[in-house]
């Protein structure tokens, strides 16, 4: 009995460890690609629920994500990237792509496909522009989001608005802002600014019919009639006292708490506002007010995917990631899931997305506003950080509203445009 236990145990330790080195083996074996990203909470679970399907059909593939914060996301792909760190998969905020792709050894994806670019074509068009040169495609989207109006019918209702019947102009949305903090003392509406005020500014002169940055983004041109218009309003709005000097935590949280009107941010707060409204006021939302009679241009927020994997086993098994990300099924459930915009063409002939929107119409502008989007403006490599302090600083001074944008405007653009000419 001893020697058949001896025995007994001496195998059964053998195949412990013949199943531990296999284990190993195995361990070894797998691919594990690294996925840089900023989604936190809800939309974090949501990225995590995707990249675990993906691995579940690629079962020799692990996806380590890794997260930093928006604001801090470029500074640690940066580090990465210089460190030589595994970097096999990063998000890139949209208006930085063409740094990336001046400063960083992104790969084409156009190449990387091997002739097989059928995904790429799902996209729309317009949405793969921010990433395209020439030939080539460096990013594609996926954390993209259109800036929208959200409104508490419960406060224009306590104006004497109809609170069915939001602003749809430039104009109405200062009428109807004024009128909300005379009639209430609430503030009555506010526009994002985002980061250093570019992409707030970019937006507004955007759908007013200027041009933000010329298509290299070397030069400013934000100083036409247009662009100062537009951006009279934003100080129009400082001035007829319906907008506190405030940062954009601080709008959005009188908004959701329903202490504000009107709040035009990004689609990517339409989950928080529908929660924070819940059972406290009735919310609206609106497509982005229109400028006179200019068609409605709005740049994308948010940001894309690019891939930077060198090692064939590596490269191959993130462009199954990249693949997979961007079947129509997949991009709609993260859509819906984050509240991004879908970025794949025809979104609601997949039947799961339409009834989605038939079940929630709170996302019928986002929706709408897919074939209205265009290209956020990206900045060149050299002089970026400046030129954006000026723009910070030009609307601190529209606001202060002690001179017009007509006086204020050109010079920021002329002070911009010093900063960025190092780039010609």
């Amino acid at each position: 009995m001893l020697s058949f236990s001896l025995k007994s145990a001496t195998l059964g330790a053998g195949l412990a460890v013949a199943a531990s080195l296999g284990a190993m083996s195995q361990a070894a074996a797998d691919t594990e690609i690294t996925f840089y990203h900023y989604q936190s909470g809800g939309n974090y679970e949501a990225l995590r629920a995707i990249l675990d399907e993906f691995e579940a059909q690629n079962e020799d593939v692990d996806v380590k994500d890794i997260y930093a914060q928006s604001q801090q996301i470029t500074a640690e792909v940066q580090a990465a990237l210089a460190a030589g760190r595994p970097v096999d998969v990063a998000t890139v905020i949209g208006k930085n792509i063409v740094y990336f792709l001046n400063n960083t050894d992104a790969v084409d994806l156009v190449e990387a496909s091997q002739g097989d670019t059928a995904w790429l074509d799902g996209y729309l068009p317009n949405f793969l522009d921010l990433g395209r040169d020439g030939d080539a495609v460096y990013a594609i989207p996926h954390a993209y989001g259109t800036p929208m109006m959200y409104y508490n019918k419960d406060i224009f209702t306590q104006a004497g608005l109809d609170p069915e019947t939001p602003p749809t102009t430039w104009a109405e949305f200062l009428d109807t802002g004024k009128t909300i903090t005379e009639k209430t003392g609430k503030p009555g509406g506010a526009h994002l600014h985002a980061s250093m005020g570019d992409y707030g500014t970019m937006v507004m002169v955007t759908n007013a019919g200027a041009t933000y940055l010329n298509s290299d983004g070397t030069e400013a041109q934000f100083d036409s009639p247009e662009g100062i218009a537009a951006l009279q309003n934003w100080q129009d709005m400082a001035k007829n006292g319906m907008m506190p000097i405030a940062t954009d935590r601080d709008w959005s949280g009188a908004f959701m708490g329903g202490q504000m009107g009107m709040y035009i941010t990004s689609s990517a707060a339409l989950r928080a506002a529908v929660a924070a409204s819940e059972d406290k006021f009735e919310l609206g939302v609106g497509n982005y007010p229109l400028f006179g009679d200019a068609p409605r241009r709005v740049n994308n927020s948010g940001a894309a995917l690019m891939l930077y994997s060198k090692d064939a086993e590596k490269q191959a098994a993130s462009m199954a990631l990249l693949r997979f990300i961007s079947q129509k099924e997949i991009a709609n459930r993260w859509s819906r899931a984050s509240g991004y915009m879908p970025v794949i063409q025809d979104p609601l002939s997949d039947p799961a997305m339409q009834e989605y929107v038939d079940a929630f119409p709170f996302v019928t502008p986002v929706i709408e506003q897919m074939s209205q989007t265009v290209p956020t403006n990206v900045w060149p490599a050299k002089g970026t950080l400046e030129a954006q302090t000026e723009v910070r600083a030009m609307l601190d001074e529209l606001w202060a509203a002690k001179r017009p944008a007509s006086e204020i405007v050109p010079e920021a653009v002329a002070k911009v445009n010093a900063a960025l000419a190092a780039n010609k």
